[in-house]
């Protein structure tokens, strides 16, 4: 009977490396995006709970970060989205809707913005308490190589999960 050989051990140190850290980039992208949909629905739930729109900043078609759904609006500075509700807007600017009068959800998006607090402000004035945030994990490899990021969010910001 001949036995089966493992791929892995017939690869040079190099190609070792490059594995391990591709199955280890693999295992965090499954885990977040199962975490974005996870959150995204417990947005969705307080939405239908207070009877308050949900706004997702950060469209859902428009990279890595997907695995969510669009809510009731989703706002981008992308000039457009496959989501049938859109709006394009820079967050860090006055967002036409009122103070508390929605359910927010944003992904892997604050650390990208050029105005971090002008753009936190606003979001958390229209969302009240109804904040839920997705940060990039600083510790994974796509941290580091997509383009960009101006800072890491504290997990300790209120409204991350």
């Amino acid at each position: 009977m001949k036995r089966a050989t493992n791929p892995i051990a017939s690869l040079p140190l190099l190609g070792k490396i490059l594995a391990g850290v591709l199955a280890w980039e693999g295992a965090w992208w499954a885990r977040r995006r199962l975490k974005r949909g996870a959150v995204y629905n417990d947005a969705l739930r307080q939405s239908i709970a207070t009877g308050k729109p949900l706004i997702v900043v950060g469209a859902p078609d428009a990279g890595v970060t997907s695995g969510y759904g669009c809510g009731h609006l989703t706002v981008d500075l992308i000039p457009r989205s496959s989501c049938p509700r859109f709006l394009r807007a820079d967050i860090s600017r006055p967002l036409p809707f009122p103070d508390d009068s929605c359910v927010v959800f944003v992904s892997c998006v604050l650390e990208y913005v050029e105005r971090f607090r002008e753009a936190y402000d606003e979001i958390r004035r229209i969302a009240g308490p109804n904040l839920y945030i997705i940060r990039v994990e600083p510790w994974t490899l796509a941290a580091y190589v997509y383009p960009g990021a101006q800072r890491t969010l504290p997990a300790s910001l209120p409204g991350v999960r």
